[in-house]
């Protein structure tokens, strides 16, 4: 029983034609996001304030080099969406992108959990706001028992509190108190 090359061929050529466009897929993502990071740094570093000693600012060169890393962003997405249009195979894209978001929900979460944190900072203060997001970042982390409960609030203490003491006593450094501790 032999079979012809086409027929073996076919059915590898196509998962791989189908794991390539998801590939590209995922580089086009990535190309925009960074693309669009870049750009809200550009305008950020456009934003620094200028010296009476440089003619450019401080911001010129930050600003330049993420406008350029924007432009090169910019032609690569080009380049991955004529690179999927040739290769034209992605079905079960939204299935299989669901799947990827489903197996990384916990580093989404803590994502997530960092930008309330870094929103919180200034508000809460460090302590508080560290004590917090450690206690939950390590807790969606572990399972959650009353053993790792236990150990997941002393090193939230240890990491918020004792580190406020450690800067404010040894380094003569005082992390930020935060609005609702300002007196």
């Amino acid at each position: 029983m032999t079979s012809r090359p086409e027929e073996t061929a076919t059915p590898g050529a196509f998962a791989s034609g189908v794991s390539r466009a998801r590939n590209e897929f995922a580089r086009l993502i990535s190309y925009l996001v960074f693309g669009l990071g870049s750009v809200y740094l550009s305008w950020r570093a456009g934003q620094l304030p200028s010296s009476r000693w440089e003619p450019l600012g401080a911001g010129s060169f930050p600003k330049l080099v993420f406008a350029v890393l924007a432009i090169l962003c910019l032609m690569a997405a080009v380049r991955a969406v004529i690179d999927i249009r040739k290769i034209g195979k992605l079905d079960g894209l939204g299935s299989a992108l669901c799947r990827w978001i489903k197996i990384r929900r916990i580093s989404f979460a803590i994502f997530g959990l960092l930008a309330v944190y870094l929103g919180a900072l200034p508000y809460a203060g460090f302590s508080l706001a560290t004590f917090v997001f450690l206690l939950i970042a390590q807790l969606l982390i572990a399972d959650i028992s009353k053993k790792t409960v236990i150990q997941s609030v002393i090193a939230a203490l240890i990491f918020s509190v004792g580190l406020n003491m450690l800067f404010a006593g040894v380094f003569n450094v005082f992390l930020p108190r935060g609005v609702l501790f300002a007196g």
